[in-house]
């Protein structure tokens, strides 16, 4: 520790903040980088919008984020951060700062791993005003707070051992997105064929089940082996895992157990424009009372139904009731009764065996990123706070990748 010093964070970067307003939202053209675009240290796109090339000149008047620069929250989601990418033209969203790193005094991945680790978030945590409404970060104080580094070598050198697990995560991410896509290509080629496909209404694909919530006060039900799926943890198509897990004696007192190669889908607290969430089950898993379960009949392939469910996205999300404040739930009697197209017996193998293996290999790869995560999670406040050797990482970075 004797080589790790405090810096300033005015000493090795330059602080930038956005507009503080909201332009007029577009389909197509520059990012408009917003909070929920920051997700587990890196920046995905998928809660983003666009603005117009006359907007993108307004809102980056004060800085335009350039690849290698710092994105963090400054009100309400304290703490989380992600880098800029390279070849993205992109202005901040409200609510966004940026920080420049200085390339002779910080690199900008251990800046990044530096702001997730534990000596800043407890910086954030203990220096952050708390308001009535929202926690931010007071922009103007933000370049006296402190960060340890130690020399820019070792700095590199704990950034690219915990950049080779998120390199390998988001390979396998592009991997299990391609799988994917190739499934419901398939599924959408095939089945626009004439021969060997027929319509199906869901009500005769699937035995259809309700879950439930076991006594969240009993500590015997909580804390087990068996995930419990919810609209919340419904966050991929691969239904494997769940940060609420119950016992034995919880499956059996409040929820329903379902078997590995059933659908399960969000049903409560929807909108029109809410995605439909759906997944197939990867194992044995319970379920809440938000969601529904169906079990597919024999002799239909789960992964087929799971499919022809996915490619009726629209027509599930018009059946959605909507309540007083803008939000209900699907219409589940009368979902039940629309039309899906599968195979015959003389095309539902064939085509199983073309998509299945697709299936398998996005689930595996999601699995494999839960485990380099981790990883990454354990090793993280150890590196970046010189409490683990460099070699030592590698050696176990080594293993996993």
């Amino acid at each position: 520790m004797t080589s790790w010093r405090l810096r300033t964070i005015q000493d090795i970067c330059t602080v930038f903040d956005g507009p503080h307003a909201t332009p007029v939202k577009t389909e197509t053209g520059p990012w408009f980088l917003s909070i929920s675009s920051l997700v587990n240290g890196r920046l995905t796109l998928a809660e983003s919008a666009h603005v117009s090339d006359a907007d993108f000149a307004k809102w980056t008047r004060r800085v335009t984020p350039q690849a290698g620069d710092l994105l963090f929250s400054y009100e309400t989601r304290l703490g989380d951060a992600a880098l800029m990418p390279p070849g993205l033209k992109a202005c901040l969203g409200r609510r966004m700062g940026l920080l420049r790193p200085k390339l002779d005094q910080v690199d900008p991945r251990f800046l990044l791993y530096s702001y997730l680790g534990p000596e800043f978030q407890h910086e954030i945590a203990t220096r952050a005003i708390h308001g009535a409404t929202v926690d931010r970060i007071p922009l103007a104080e933000l370049p006296k707070w402190r960060m340890r580094l130690p020399a820019l070598p070792e700095q590199q050198a704990i950034a690219e051992v915990l950049g080779a697990l998120d390199d390998k995560i988001a390979v396998n991410e592009r991997i299990a997105e391609t799988a994917a896509q190739l499934a419901d290509a398939l599924y959408i080629r095939e089945s626009s064929s004439a021969q060997g496909w027929v319509g199906v209404t869901l009500s005769e694909t699937a035995r259809w089940f309700s879950g439930g919530t076991p006594k969240t006060s009993e500590p015997n039900y909580w804390g087990g082996g068996i995930p419990w799926i919810s609209a919340a943890s419904l966050k991929s198509p691969w239904i494997d895992d769940s940060d609420r897990k119950v016992t034995p004696e919880g499956a059996a007192n409040g929820t329903r157990l379902v078997p590995e190669g059933s659908i399960i889908f969000v049903v409560r607290g929807m909108s029109l424009t809410s995605e439909f969430r759906v997944g197939l089950t990867q194992r044995k898993v319970a379920f809440g009372q938000d969601c529904k379960a169906l079990i597919p009949r024999a002799g239909i392939n789960p992964a087929t139904l799971f499919l022809a469910i996915k490619s009726m996205t629209p027509e599930i999300l018009g059946y959605v009731d909507l309540a007083g404040h803008g939000t209900g739930r699907l219409a589940t009697d009368r979902i039940a009764n629309l039309s899906v197209k599968l195979p015959t017996d003389s095309a539902a193998a064939d085509f199983a065996q073309s998509v299945v293996p697709l299936i398998e290999r996005a689930s595996a790869t999601k699995r494999e990123n839960r485990t380099l995560a981790a990883l990454r999670d354990t090793l993280l406040p150890q590196l970046v706070t010189g409490k683990l050797r460099i070699k030592d990482a590698e050696r176990a970075v080594e293993d996993a990748v």
